[in-house]
Order: C-alpha cells, then structure tokens, then sequence
C-alpha cells in the first residue's frame, strides 16, 4: 500500500471513530466535531512526515485554513463567555 493511500485511510478511520463516539455520546455540537477532526489532521499528517514534499507543503497549506475556522471558533465561544463584548 502507497503511503498516500496508508495516509488517507488512517485519516478516514479517525475521523470515522470520532464521529461513531461522538454520536454513541449524543454530542451534536458541530464545533466540537470540528475541532477534534482539525486536531486529528495535523496529528496525522505529522506522523506521515515521509509524504511527498510537494503533497506535504499542500496539507499544510490546508490545514493552515482549517486552523484559522478553529480560532474563529475559539473567538466567537471566548466573546460568548464574556457576554458578547
């Protein structure tokens, strides 16, 4: 098995699991799915360190734009906790 595809299965299977237990725990919190699958991508694409340079510095790019939806995400619960400062 290529490693590409080793990538996108590990990947897929976490992101499978998560989804599983999350809903076997009832959580419908979209943020909370969204910041465990962003957690789980770099933790991933970190332990595929051998990936193409190319296809490396394109998750990368990625993953960039992901984390910035999680900061938006941790702003807008920080402003909801204050009090909509």
């Amino acid at each position: 098995m290529k490693i590409y595809n080793r990538f996108l299965f590990v990947l897929a299977l976490s992101f499978l699991l998560t989804t599983v237990i999350l809903a076997a725990y009832g959580e419908n919190r979209l943020d909370l799915y969204y910041s465990l699958y962003l957690i789980e991508g770099l933790v991933v694409t970190e332990l595929f360190i051998y990936l193409h340079p190319k296809a490396k510095g394109n998750l990368s790019k990625i993953l960039w734009i992901l984390f910035s939806g999680f900061i938006l995400i941790v702003v807008r619960k920080v402003l909801e906790i204050l009090g909509g400062i």
